[in-house]
């Protein structure tokens, strides 16, 4: 396996199973971006590159020489540094508000992100609390996910990539929304359907749906 990054292109090494390595692999789909991306795990990613990230984490970006590795960083320097199509809106309030999305669904104290992180490492009774919020608050903001063909916005942006990666979880997390949640179903569907989201997909995200 090559886990050398070549200078001359974009390379991703990014983890088959996390969400956050999936947002950025849907982003980099979405853009059309002419990438090289390595699943693998943390240990086998190149000392050299593991130097330059002092979190040790997946995904680690390399792109002209430089190592980016926070998921917001790495997803705002996406679209800065390839702008076709923009992930993000030019007004800076719009913008504003889209980063405060992405902090609160994968940042903040007990955002989506970590309450999935929950599902899948915590224990029983963790799991099974953690299940229920992230279901309640999806169910909460079901006016949202109707409001527009995307989260809160007619066109794609990076706050869709990181719910995509989360919602197509569902099935294996066992959240079943139901008709309370036919709105979201409906969002995460017309994401599922997109060629880039198809083709952000590893062998073994496939099989969570």
């Amino acid at each position: 396996m090559l886990t050398k990054p070549n200078p001359a292109s974009t390379t991703l090494y990014s983890s088959p199973q996390d969400m956050e390595s999936h947002a950025v692999r849907f982003i980099m789909a979405e853009k059309n971006i002419e990438r090289e991306v390595l699943n693998l795990k943390l240990e086998e990613i190149p000392e050299e590159i593991l130097e330059l990230n002092p979190c040790q984490s997946l995904p680690t970006l390399f792109d002209r020489g430089i190592v980016l590795y926070d998921l917001s960083v790495v997803m705002e320097y996406l679209d800065e540094r390839f702008p076709f199509p923009p992930l993000l809106p030019v007004d800076p309030i719009e913008k504003s508000e889209k980063r405060l999305l992405i902090f609160r669904f994968t940042r903040a104290p007990g955002c989506w992100f970590e309450l999935v992180n929950t599902i899948e490492s915590g224990s029983k009774k963790d799991a099974n609390e953690a299940r229920k919020i992230l279901k309640s608050n999806l169910i909460e903001l079901v006016p949202l996910f109707a409001y527009k063909p995307f989260f809160k916005s007619d066109d794609m942006t990076i706050v869709d990539a990181c719910l995509g990666a989360l919602l197509w979880r569902l099935k294996k997390l066992d959240i079943k929304l139901g008709a309370p949640g036919k709105a979201v179903t409906g969002y995460a569907n017309r994401l599922f359907a997109r060629d880039s989201f198809k083709a952000s997909l590893t062998d073994c995200e496939k099989e969570y749906n």
